[in-house]
């Protein structure tokens, strides 16, 4: 008899544990965001192929839900306002990497909205979602990119 923890700490192979995974619908919600290719490529390569497994996985699941919001309602997008985010480097491949910034910007009109004016706080912001390794760091700024295409959908017309 299996006990009663067990089934909340189930095992699954790594070999299968992004068995759901579909990247190219994951390309098409993607392309939406960022429409050349070698610049998709790289922030799919970040959220689904780097790190480790739980990440990619989760990844996955949250933009594709997101996706699926999105695509549930009408309307048109807009094109998103944003801050470049910056790639954290080791400091011994700083000197050697011309870009400095990932090739989606984190779109800011839905935070400042949420944050209001006061001084530093979207500053603040833009670093607790931007910082850490590619996978954390590019999945928050996809998700944000998406709920504020979610809200401006949203948005009822003067």
């Amino acid at each position: 008899m299996a006990k009663k923890h067990d089934r909340f700490h189930r095992h699954v192979p790594a070999s299968r544990a992004l068995v759901f995974v579909d990247r190219d619908r994951l390309q098409q919600l993607l392309g939406s965001l960022i429409p050349t290719a070698p610049e998709r490529d790289f922030l799919m390569r970040c959220l689904i192929d780097e790190g480790p497994i739980h990440h990619r996985g989760s990844n996955y699941l949250l933009l594709m839900l997101l996706g699926q919001v999105l695509s549930a309602l009408p309307g048109r997008d807009r094109p998103l306002e944003g801050e470049e985010v910056p790639m954290r480097l080791p400091p011994h491949l700083e000197e050697e990497v011309q870009e400095g910034n990932f090739p989606l910007k984190l779109p800011t009109v839905a935070l400042r909205r949420l944050l209001g004016p006061e001084e530093g706080h979207l500053a603040a912001a833009l670093d607790c979602l931007t910082d850490g390794p590619p996978q954390h760091a590019l999945a928050n700024v996809a998700v944000v990119a998406l709920l504020e295409r979610i809200l401006q959908r949203l948005e009822v017309p003067d």
